[in-house]
């Protein structure tokens, strides 16, 4: 063996044992647009990159939308599509749509990359109903119909689950008590879900490179700067949506969240485990210094 690949085996050495040390037993929640469970060779990539922080004994809670999957079959069907604000409007006849498409197709997808890549855990085809408290949204300036509103979660069934595997997967759909499906914005679930189980990461993956200022990926944006950048519309729809789950993310307890194109390869793996991922990075103003010192700790054991 050559002293150049000693010494790069004794990096990845040390660099397994720092996030091993560093995020066993903790709770990442992920969420993924629809886009990348349509992609074959996303999703397939991203089952395996689950797969490996698994195995690390980290618990993985897959959240995922299928926004686009939906627009096309309501296009196909003749059924309006309404938004507002970059929320969907959600009559009867749409919310039927969603349950064929998401919860039914795309959960497939999901179970069938679970098989395909021997990721063990549980694949739903809903949000379990003893995990969230789920209204539907009132009716005030706009009636958005069958969409929910999360008003609580439940840690402690999601806790009891985490104990028999460490990945459970569901798609953007929960029930209220008397059992009437709704849905809900992905994004807020996923958010919802980790400020309620106390997740130590939040990731939104889709098919950007994470939030775009003056035509570059920022790197790394604090709470503190997300209200001016909506304010000044340097976000809009979707990502607007996104920004504000993800500072109610902050101000809730999570303490990193991550937004990448998860169309590349290995983009939730490099994400994870480099010291600057390709991604954006958001964390409350107070972390920034740590983050940084972190940074320099990853590369100075072998991160790149």
């Amino acid at each position: 063996m050559t002293q150049k690949k000693k010494k790069a085996r004794i990096s990845n050495f040390f660099a397994n044992a720092f996030y091993h040390s560093k995020f066993k037993d903790k709770l990442f929640v992920i969420k993924a647009s629809g886009d990348l469970i349509e992609d074959d060779k996303a999703l397939d990539s991203l089952m395996r990159n689950i797969k490996k922080l698994s195995f690390m004994g980290i618990k993985i809670l897959f959240v995922y939308g299928g926004g686009k999957a939906v627009d096309k079959a309501l296009e196909e069907r003749g059924i309006a599509v309404q938004k507002q604000g970059g929320r969907r409007i959600t009559d009867l006849p749409t919310l039927n749509v969603i349950k064929e498409v998401i919860g039914g197709r795309l959960s497939l997808r999901v179970y069938e990359a679970m098989a395909n890549n021997g990721l063990e855990g549980f694949t739903f085809n809903a949000v379990p109903y003893e995990w969230m408290d789920v209204e539907r949204r009132p009716k005030k300036d706009v009636d958005y119909g069958y969409v929910g509103d999360v008003k609580k979660v439940y840690s402690r069934p999601i806790g009891r689950m985490f104990r028999s595997s460490n990945f459970i997967a569901m798609p953007c759909l929960a029930a209220t008590n008397d059992g009437q499906t709704l849905n809900i914005n992905a994004d807020t679930i996923a958010t919802e879900l980790a400020i309620g189980a106390g997740a130590n990461k939040l990731v939104f993956l889709s098919n950007i490179d994470g939030v775009q200022i003056d035509g570059k990926t920022a790197f790394l944006i604090t709470a503190e700067e997300i209200p001016g950048l909506i304010e000044k519309g340097v976000v809009t729809e979707g990502m607007k949506v996104k920004m504000e789950n993800c500072l109610r993310a902050l101000e809730g307890g999570v303490r990193r969240i991550h937004l990448i194109n998860g169309l590349r390869e290995n983009a939730l793996e490099k994400e994870i485990f480099e010291a600057v991922g390709p991604g954006t990075m958001l964390m409350l103003d107070e972390e920034r210094e740590s983050y940084l010192n972190e940074i320099e700790i990853q590369k100075a054991i072998g991160g790149n």
